[in-house]
């Protein structure tokens, strides 16, 4: 009876993940709920047999200090305690324990596997609703209209809020593709189905016209090429296509736009104020979720609720230590993921690191880590590649 039931909870975990990658490009609000019914099976299934022997990594360790680090700096919030405590114990309790909760629900190579296969599925309507969106001006999924620029440029978001958005999710789909095509056993018709969709896919990152995530494909690949070592002729139709179209006009002058006068002020405006706030609390930060409530004292006027740069805002907000503690979790991470790909050849993996090493890139220009579904999968991403130690 005790293991039925362990069986029934851990039958919920895992279809919950599938439930929640499915719907991660679709609705905030099912991400939510299945983020909910993931918790309640963890839960469950700890009651019965609390086994958490395999939270003993460096990885682990540090984004727990991150955790410590980003509670002390309550102690600066003032005025805004209350939206630190939102803050700390909503949002970043949230992404870690599902963080943690993948660790130890994926525990084989099937639920991996299935899990890939259940968020490409979801990321082939997201691409084909995105590349709708620049043909006809709008997309199927949330009826989003085609973005214009400040430039007076045509930008695709799909069924997400921004541009860079959809541009940072799609670097994590392109990656796994690429990693896929790579497989020397994979029978024609499969690698001729995941080719057309990598050019789609390579196509939308292009269409979104969200020059970070162009660079983070590029970071994608550089990893790809360095740990595969493999023969990367599949690759060469889409790295053409992506040359090709760079030369037409548009493109090419979005590329350099930041060079040109007016072209990102605003975001070197938004870094300057983020580093003003570090010098004045270097240490414990103005408080973990404060950096919006805090903004207008450093930059006034101006109405940026983000610093557009994942990394100044956690120092910004919580301090040296706890920006140290999250960089000792991406290197820790990434390197016990390298390590088993080296072992394992797992191309799965592989695409799981290319895609958080793009993903991590983008964030160095964006918001990422403070998007509600970019973030879910980011810890998504980083609980599979310490899940994936585990199996053979």
């Amino acid at each position: 009876m005790k293991d039925k039931i362990y069986n029934f909870f851990s039958f919920i975990g895992e279809y919950s993940i599938y439930g929640l990658l499915f719907f991660l490009p679709i609705s905030n609000a099912l991400v939510e709920i299945f983020a909910g019914f993931m918790l309640f099976g963890f839960t469950g299934r700890k009651i019965i047999k609390p086994d958490f022997k395999y939270l003993k990594s460096w990885p682990n360790i540090f984004i727990l200090l991150f955790f410590i680090f980003s509670a002390f700096s309550l102690l600066n919030s003032g005025q805004y305690l209350d939206k630190s405590l939102r803050a700390l114990t909503g949002k970043w309790t949230q992404y870690l324990g599902i963080y943690f909760i993948i660790q130890d629900t994926v525990c084989s190579r099937k639920i991996l596997k299935r899990a890939m296969i259940v968020f490409l599925s979801s990321a082939l309507l997201a691409v084909s609703s995105g590349l709708s969106q620049y043909f006809f001006g709008i997309e199927f999924l949330r009826n989003n209209n085609i973005f214009a620029t400040n430039t007076g440029m045509r930008a695709i978001t799909s069924s997400f809020a921004h541009y860079n958005d959809f541009g940072s999710y799609l670097v994590a789909v392109s990656s796994l593709l690429l990693a896929l095509l790579l497989s020397p056993k994979m029978i024609k018709v499969r690698a001729y189905g995941l080719l057309i969709f990598a050019v789609l896919s390579v196509t939308a990152i292009i269409f979104t016209l969200s020059r970070g995530s162009w660079i983070a494909l590029v970071a994608s690949c550089i990893l790809l090429i360095v740990l595969s070592g493999r023969d990367l002729k599949r690759l060469i139709p889409i790295f053409l296509v992506a040359g090709v179209m760079f030369f037409f006009p548009m493109f090419h002058e979005r590329l350099f736009f930041v060079f040109k006068e007016g072209g990102d002020s605003d975001r070197f405006r938004i870094w300057l104020a983020a580093w003003k706030m570090i010098n004045d609390h270097p240490f414990f930060g103005l408080g973990v979720g404060t950096f919006m409530a805090n903004f207008s004292k450093y930059l006034p006027g101006a109405t940026i609720a983000y610093a557009h740069n994942c990394y100044l805002q956690i120092w910004a907000e919580t301090g040296i230590f706890s920006l140290v503690s999250f960089l000792g979790f991406i290197v820790s991470f990434l390197y016990l993921g390298a390590k088993k790909f080296i072992a394992t050849g797992d191309l799965l993996l592989l695409g799981l690191l290319a895609g958080a090493v793009g993903f991590l890139t983008h964030s160095f220009f964006d918001t990422n880590l403070y998007s509600l579904r970019l973030a879910i999968l980011f810890w998504v991403w980083a609980g599979l590649i310490m899940a994936r130690r585990k199996f053979s």
